[in-house]
Formats: C-alpha cells, structure tokens, sequence
C-alpha cells in the first residue's frame, strides 16, 4: 500500500512542477500588476469549489458505489449512469446561481479594492462558474477508476490538465491578456475528462429514470456530501482569507503573497496527497471486514509518516525559496524588488505549511467510517474560529498576522478536532461498545 502511495505522489509532484513553471510563466509574463491582482481574486473562489468537488465527492461516492458494486453488481451500470446525471444536474444548477450571483460575491470580498477592481473580478469569475459541471464530470469519472484499484489513472489526467494549462497560457497570453489564464483553468478540467473517460459500457441508457430505492441512494449520497462539502469548503478557505487580506495591501502584494503560499502548500501537500488516495480505500475494505485493528495500526502508520514528510518538506522549502524566488521568477515584468517584497511574507506560513501536509490525512478514518457529518461540523467550527481570529487580529493588528493566525486557526483546529473525533471512534470499534 505504501508503494502505491509514493507511485501516486510521483505523478502529483510531477503535476506540481507544472503547476510550478506555469507560475513562473506568469509571474513573468504579468508581473506585480493589477491585472494580476484580479485574475488571483476571481480565481479564488472557483478554484475552491473545484477543489472542494475533487475532495469530497470521491469520499462520497467510493463507499456508495463500493457497496452497490458489491450487492447488485448487475444493476452497478444502471445505478452508475442515474446517479451521474442527477449530480450533474444538481451541480449544473448550483453553477447558474454562482453565474449570476457573481457581482455580490466579488463586492463582498474585495470591497476595500474599489468599483474597477470588483467589476473585472465580476468578469471573470463569471465565466469561471463554468467549471463547476465539468468537475463533477472529471471527479465522477475518476471515482469509476479508483473504485477498480486503478490509483494512476485519475492524477495522470490531473497532470495532463496542468500542461495544456501552461500550453495554453503560453500561446494565448500575447493575444488574449490575462483571459489566457481564465480561459486555461476551465480547459484545464475539460482535458482532464477526456483522459478519465470510463469504458462506454459503463453507461446504460436505457430506463434512466430512477426508482424510489434509486431517489433514496442519491439523497443519501447528497445528503451525505453536503456536510463534508460545507466542511471541506471551510477548511479550503485558506485561499479566500488570503487573496481577501491580501486585496487590502498595496497593489502587487497580492501577487507576492500568492505566490508564497502557493509554493508552501503545494509542496507539503502534494508530497503526502498519495498517501490520502490510497489510504481511504483501503480503510473502507478493512472496516468492511471487521479488521479494525489493522485499520488503527495503518492509520497511525500513515500519520506519522506524514507528519515527518511535512515537517522535512517545510524546512527544505524554508531554505530553497530565496534561490528558486531569484533562479526561476525574476525575469520579465518580474524585478529583484519583486523577490525581496515576496520573501518577507516566508514567516507567515511556515505553521500552515505543516498542517497543510498532514490534515487530510487524519481526516481519512472519519471520512472511511461514514462520519462526513461529524467532520463537516467540525471544519465549520474551524471556519468560524478562523475568521473571528481574523477580524480581532486585523483591528487590533496587521493584515500579516490576521492571514498567518487566521491560517493556523483554521487548519489545526480541524486536525486536533478530528484527532480527537478519531480516538473516540476507534476505542468503541476496538471494544466492541
């Protein structure tokens, strides 16, 4: 199972060297600029909820369609195609009400940047509501080959979708400006799909409305989801309550935050995100089989392994970004005076970049256990501590400390929380009580 993990983190930190060099392309390309300011403040918010679709509608689903699998495999074709056109559906809707509720959204975050900022904000999350459906699509099709053990084939497409990202944004910028990069994140999702497409036979179109008992399975799949997604919503705000801090310092400094950030999550992250995908499998086969102890004794394996990966990650990355800051993004529209402003905002996430490593690792045996519930109320109270964190600090201190406190707040009350959660679950499956 480890050998699977480290397979997986290969190809995640293949994809985040992509995702690296598009960040450099940008940087260069755009500079400190308002354009870029506003790209960043639009993109916040779909990129959420993209992430938020990838991150709980697989947990969601693996366990439904696991079970169904197993039960009715004669049926699996059936439930498999109704249930993907009622989410797709559902989410479709969803979308159109972000499509048109835009302009509120971008004012309430990003008043304090003026009526110019929000309008171009306004433009482009708009057409960015678009990538919603799609990835449900992608995460759909990719729960099929997880379902089947087939780890690789999911993350493979997520790292064919971050090079046509950075392809598209290197032939386009010159033309299209920074809709280059708008247009990109939902091509992006769009390349994904075709490389997760699951064989035709797997569609049944035959009889595709559903019985009571399939209006029972897919309000309980809903149901289930919508707690984990608030949750998971909430803990993925990292990036709203920055760029939403960060539009209140002077113009580039968003960009110079951004761009920390960015390569403090994504390198803790991504080195322990194969482990995730492999562990929550498993976890559901072995609660499945009453072998809970196991269970326990991989879970714990998994935790400290991830702790130390983030921890050493963290430190590497703590020493490396002035080299990689002044190797790789000074060029362009990008100055030296850049660099400097960028790696004054270091100490801000060194904290964050350890809980970013390990949370959704203790969230596994919770999610694997059917406790989306539980977990999702959880995340809120983390949300909610972490922007009154937020507002105490910004009144009282800088917008700096607001965003690492808020970011600390935020990511180790869940993790402690579900910590807690876990040792409660695990002692009643292990006495039997």
């Amino acid at each position: 199972m480890v050998k699977k993990s480290f397979g997986v983190t290969i190809i995640f930190v293949i994809s985040t060297f992509i995702q690296l060099i598009s960040q450099i392309v940008v940087t260069r390309l755009f500079g400190a600029s308002f354009e870029l300011d506003v790209f960043l403040a639009a993109v916040a918010l779909p990129t959420i909820i993209v992430t938020v679709i990838y991150g709980t509608l697989n947990d969601v689903l693996l366990p439904v369609l696991s079970e169904q699998k197993n039960k009715e495999p004669q049926g699996f074709n059936k439930f498999f195609t109704k249930t993907f056109v009622f989410l797709g559906s559902v989410i479709t809707l969803l979308s159109l009400l972000l499509f048109f509720f835009s302009a509120p959204i971008s004012e309430l975050l990003y008043q304090s940047r003026g009526e110019q900022f929000i309008k171009a904000v306004t433009q482009q999350m708009t057409f960015m509501a678009w990538s919603y459906p799609l990835a449900i699509v992608a995460t759909f099709f990719g729960s099929y080959y997880y379902l089947h053990k087939n780890y690789v084939r999911f993350p493979l497409a997520q790292l064919i979708g971050s090079a046509a990202n950075v392809l598209i944004i290197l032939l386009f910028a010159t033309q299209l400006g920074i809709w280059a990069l708008v247009i990109a994140f939902v091509f992006n999702i769009l390349i994904q799909i075709i490389f997760v497409l699951p064989p035709s036979r797997i569609f049944s179109l035959s009889d595709l409305l559903p019985d009571k008992k399939d209006i029972q399975a897919m309000f309980s799949i809903i149901f289930t989801w919508l707690p984990l997604m608030l949750g998971y919503f909430a803990l993925r705000s990292d990036s709203l309550l920055v760029r939403s801090l960060g539009s209140s310092l002077p113009t580039g400094s968003l960009v110079h935050l951004n761009l920390i950030f960015r390569i403090f999550s994504l390198a803790t992250s991504i080195m322990t995100i194969g482990f995730q995908i492999v562990l929550l499998p498993q976890l559901i086969e072995d609660f499945n089989k009453k072998n809970y102890l196991k269970a326990a004794l991989d879970v714990r394996k998994f935790k400290f392994i991830t702790l130390g990966i983030s921890i050493v990650i963290t430190l590497i990355t703590i020493l490396l970004i002035p080299y990689v800051i002044n190797l790789l993004f000074v060029g362009g529209k990008f100055s030296q005076k850049d660099a400097l402003n960028t790696l004054k905002f270091i100490p801000l996430f060194i904290l964050p970049a350890i809980g970013w490593g390990i949370n959704n690792i203790f969230f596994q045996p919770l999610i694997a256990l059917k406790k989306q519930k539980e977990l999702g109320i959880l995340n809120i109270i983390a949300f909610t501590l972490a922007w009154l964190t937020v507002f105490v600090c910004i009144k009282y201190f800088t917008p700096q400390m607001a965003i690492s406190t808020g970011l600390i707040t935020l990511l180790f009350t869940g993790i402690i929380g579900s910590e807690f959660l876990w040792q409660r679950y695990k002692k009643e499956l292990l006495t039997g009580r």
